[in-house]
């Protein structure tokens, strides 16, 4: 009977599988993703960026070695008691200065970046998991769409060839026309939910593949099934998982930084101390026979700030503001991570029990599918009553799908919220 191959044809579109060519598995893709990453190329520009300030920070321990020159020449002739000078002049005055004491800005400066070089490293792994987490949305999104409307359109497929067959019996006068009336709603229905999910799909394949950097409209599949069944996971207490978390670490180098901020802003008022040689080599002045010379001179310079209008204490005072700002920022941080942590282990646990709902919904209504479909062939009912039942067993799968992609998207946030993520490199 042709209700007989309808059935068989949606069992069929379960467990249809999509082609090889073009399919992606969950550790591909996100291993593609985090390649093609500007987020992840610019979090690890930053990073060696922070390397060389480090570099760059420790050259104030040593010597610095640098000149100053000037050379002028005059227009006109010049005269000094009645002698004629030579037009020009030149001063050229190296220098090799070594800062003993700066108020320990120095040292401060140098531990400072890096502080800074840690923290960015840091951030490059908090975006690890952050570009990860995307991935796999964008993955089990692009799968659950492509299963949802693999369905949907078969259903449509199967309302429209009962249309056509109604619509024939109408022709000859074997079925009312309100039978055709609501055999023709059901096939608008189909078509309108077909054409909803179509767009809902276009728009996943369009993110999955701009996210790994390919053209929008490239044929992909995801080769990993939504309804696949996944490993437990174990929970980790957020207290435990907190701790070693990129989040809660950075807000702790950002705690350290402004130690050293504090630091630094009162380095600016201790005394500095600087050793250096200086020579110069220049003409005299007056310039008469234009002999150059030869001198130089040891110097150690000291500077003592002794009253600044309490300048010291009000900028102290700010950067202590901050520091304590920074320490209440990584207290928020925590309670954030232990409210996503637990938020993120409820909606697994729920999800688990919406796939075992789901499930249990899928198979009465697979069973009374299989009853309806016999009680037509026998005649006891209509054609609207088998298309009613196959409604029902449509949502039922639906929701099942629903459900998983609920669970995939759930687990995703568990090991975003505990940054665990197993990367597959």
């Amino acid at each position: 009977m042709r209700t007989k191959f309808i059935y068989l044809l949606l069992i069929a579109a379960v467990s249809g599988s999509a082609a090889a060519q073009d399919t992606l598995s969950l550790d591909d893709y996100r291993l593609r993703v985090l390649q093609y990453s500007y987020t992840l190329k610019q979090a690890a520009e930053q990073t060696r960026a922070a390397e060389a300030a480090v570099r760059g920070s420790y050259t104030g321990f040593l010597p610095q070695l640098s000149a100053d020159g000037d050379f002028s020449i005059n227009f006109r002739k010049r005269f000094q008691s009645d002698r004629l000078l030579k037009p020009y002049s030149f001063s050229l005055q190296p220098a090799l200065v070594q800062q003993i004491y700066v108020g320990g800005s120095v040292r401060d400066s140098y531990r400072q970046a890096q502080v800074n070089q840690d923290l960015f490293r840091l951030q490059e792994q908090q975006s690890e998991l952050d570009v990860a987490y995307l991935a796999e949305y964008n993955y089990w999104n692009l799968a659950s769409n492509k299963a949802l409307l693999d369905i949907t359109t078969r259903y449509e497929a199967i309302v429209r060839e009962m249309f056509n067959v109604v619509q024939t019996r109408f022709d000859d006068g074997y079925v009312a026309r309100n039978d055709l009336l609501m055999i023709q709603t059901r096939l608008q229905e189909a078509e309108f939910s077909r054409i909803q999910i179509e767009n809902a799909y276009r728009i996943s394949l369009h993110n999955f593949n701009i996210l790994m950097g390919e053209k929008p409209d490239a044929p992909r599949h995801a080769a990993d099934s939504i309804t696949q069944s996944v490993p437990p996971l174990q929970e980790i207490a957020p207290e435990e998982a907190v701790p070693s978390h990129p989040s809660y670490l950075i807000a702790g180098k950002q705690i350290d930084l402004q130690r050293y901020n504090v630091r630094l802003a009162a380095s600016r008022f201790n005394p500095q101390l600087s050793a250096g040689v200086q020579g110069i080599w220049n003409t005299p002045s007056p310039n008469y026979h234009g002999q150059t010379r030869i001198d130089g001179l040891a110097f150690l310079r000291l500077n003592i700030p002794i009253f600044h209008w309490n300048e010291r204490r009000h900028t102290v005072h700010a950067a202590e503001a901050t520091l304590r700002s920074s320490q209440y920022a990584q207290a928020a941080v925590a309670d954030n991570l232990s409210v996503a942590i637990s938020n993120a282990w409820t909606n697994i646990t729920e999800a688990n029990l919406q796939i075992a709902t789901a499930r249990s919904n899928l198979d009465v209504a697979r069973e009374n599918l299989s009853l309806n479909t016999f009680s037509y062939n026998e005649g006891v009912l209509t054609i609207l009553d088998v298309i009613s039942a196959q409604l029902s067993w449509l949502q039922a799968y639906t929701n099942a799908v629903t459900a998983h992609f609920n669970e995939k998207v759930a687990i995703s946030a568990y090991k975003k919220a505990i940054g665990r993520y197993d990367f597959s490199r």
